[in-house]
């Protein structure tokens, strides 16, 4: 693999684990390149065959290749993984299909550590959403200030007494 190739498939999985999603920042490095179809399987080294994926989700996978089985490791691109699983406000994934099931143990998704890191990503993006809320609540409370503002100023020239001239 090329070096370019390698920015590409990195820049084209947005830094993160085709599988469990956990990004280079997170880990501390680079992650590795999955051929989905395994080499010893039959898969070709080549841009179609490269999940982008972190070191644990490459290893429990293995050389793991049943693609026409209900037993079968869900493609990051290919497959609409929430067909087959949902993501639960504790951060565990549940399966939705016997695949799910299978992707979800087979990768070992429910581990500690990733969820976890998923839980916090949750808090995170609640937090973005709440921030979010209050600054618009503020930019409302802005507005009204500046309204009662000028009326004040209005209601102060209408009470003053006319200038002497």
């Amino acid at each position: 693999m090329r070096l370019s190739e390698r920015t590409a498939l990195r820049e084209y999985y947005g830094f993160r684990c085709g599988y469990c999603g956990v990004s280079e920042t997170a880990v501390g490095a680079e992650l590795t390149v999955d051929h989905f179809q395994p080499r010893s399987q039959g898969g070709l080294d080549e841009p179609e065959n490269w999940v982008y994926c972190c070191h644990a989700c490459n290893e429990f996978k293995g050389d793991y290749w049943q693609p026409d089985s209900v037993q079968r490791i869900l493609h990051p691109l290919r497959d609409r993984i929430t067909e087959h699983l949902v993501l639960q406000d504790d951060g565990n994934l549940r399966p939705i299909t016997l695949t799910g099931t299978f992707h979800i143990e087979r990768l070992h998704l429910n581990r500690a550590g990733l969820v976890a890191h998923r839980r916090e990503q949750q808090l995170v993006e609640l937090a973005h959403q709440v921030q979010a809320e209050l600054l618009q609540r503020l930019a409302q409370l802005e507005i009204q200030v500046q309204s009662i503002t000028a009326q004040l100023e209005q209601l102060e020239r209408n009470e003053l007494p006319p200038s002497e001239t």
